[in-house]
């Protein structure tokens, strides 16, 4: 092991270690760790980075219209979207990609709220719903526009709608094989 304190690296935004080889104009580099990345890893990090970067354009959009957070959208959108306007909990958690303890949180907030209830199933107590309100539809009709523009501008100025559909499509095969476990 090294003695720390004989141990001095720079770190530039670049990402490379400073010293000798920096200053001499020869790029020092730094192995990856994950090994040589294949075009598969480097699908993924770029989905990854695209969905962070295109959810925090809708999460600032809608603090500057002083609208509640995306996660409050996306399980208004959900709820609304659903038979009854209400969800199963399990169910709404697998549909926001979310535990369910970070699921229980966002309920009671949206409940405290006035936006949702939580009811039961009549022959089963055991099942509980996330139900949609009256408010809960109003403040997603006022969500709506502003998620869907900023959504236009992410998406329709760079994708044609049949270059939407193939990543789509493409998308839903990589998630059907994720969740099938082929």
């Amino acid at each position: 092991m090294a003695d720390p304190s004989t141990f001095t690296a720079e770190r530039t935004i670049g990402g490379t270690a400073g010293g000798a080889a920096a200053k001499s104009g020869v790029a020092a580099t730094r192995p990856n760790p994950l090994g040589t990345c294949s075009p598969h890893h480097e699908a993924w990090r770029s989905l990854a980075r695209t969905h962070a970067a295109v959810s925090g354009r809708m999460q600032e959009a809608l603090a500057a219209a002083e609208l509640p957070p995306l996660a409050w959208f996306e399980m208004l959108a959900a709820i609304a979207a659903a038979d009854d306007e209400r969800m199963k909990m399990g169910d709404l958690a697998e549909a926001l990609v979310i535990t369910r303890g970070g699921l229980t949180k966002l309920v009671d907030r949206l409940v405290k709220a006035g936006l949702i209830e939580r009811t039961f199933c009549a022959t089963d107590r055991r099942v509980s719903y996330a139900t949609l309100l009256p408010a809960g539809a109003e403040l997603l009709e006022e969500m709506v526009p502003v998620v869907s523009g900023e959504l236009e501008l992410a998406f329709a100025a760079r994708l044609s709608e049949p270059q939407a559909d193939e990543l789509r499509a493409t998308l839903d095969t990589v998630r059907g094989t994720a969740c099938s476990g082929d």
